[in-house]
């Protein structure tokens, strides 16, 4: 894992934490258009939420049948706490112990963690979830990026984030080469409180 873990970013691993830092940044509206724009999700589909965290966006969803996994215990046993009615919520890996899951989800999450992992791992994890998909099913991720005669606040962000792997838009897309998706694009500069440039690709797997 490419990121910082020690001391003051340890206390982003705490759910009561994260999710008041997240929410002082503006993360209600941050969820809600990021769910409307590119999740997309109808009632009724089934999804996987790739390092949900404490399932924050479970809020914003229709009636589906949802998946949460992270690694981070705390998380999930916050999301249950929170949301145990509404899903399924898993500690653990998904590219290792989602296997047995091939070709059974609709629409894939994968929030604010490719610039969490090196190139080798984030490509990994992408042909990984890429099996679990059905056909038509969608990969949808959103990162912070590097962007040419980028805001110099943006960029000192970005520097301190505890990612330590934030790419270019075409860092990003590289790691989808070659595994048969048809991508997307969206480019956010406002999507928060402060000044932050935000990367969607919406992947979608042949029929």
């Amino acid at each position: 894992m490419g990121q910082r873990i020690s001391g003051i970013y340890r206390l982003i691993t705490i759910p009561s934490i994260y999710k008041g830092l997240m929410f002082s940044l503006g993360a209600d509206n941050a969820i809600a258009r990021y769910v409307n724009e590119a999740l997309r999700p109808s009632p009724g589909l089934k999804m996987l939420d790739v390092g949900c965290g404490p399932a924050n966006v479970l809020s914003y969803l229709p009636a589906l049948d949802y998946t949460g996994i992270d690694m981070n215990e705390k998380h999930i046993a916050y999301a249950r706490e929170r949301h145990g009615d509404r899903g399924r919520f898993l500690v653990g890996n998904a590219a290792e112990d989602l296997k047995q899951e091939e070709a059974t989800f609709d629409l894939i999450n994968v929030s604010a963690l490719l610039h969490h992992l090196a190139d080798k791992e984030a490509i990994s994890l992408l042909a990984s979830l890429t099996r679990l998909l059905k056909p038509e099913g969608r990969i949808v991720t959103i990162d912070n990026v590097w962007l040419p005669r980028q805001r110099a606040a943006v960029k000192l962000i970005n520097t301190l984030d505890s990612g330590i792997n934030i790419r270019t838009p075409e860092g990003y897309l590289g790691l989808l080469s070659g595994m048969g998706l048809d991508v997307e694009t969206i480019t956010w500069n406002d999507l928060l409180r402060v000044p932050y440039d935000h990367f969607v690709m919406i992947a979608r797997k042949a029929s």
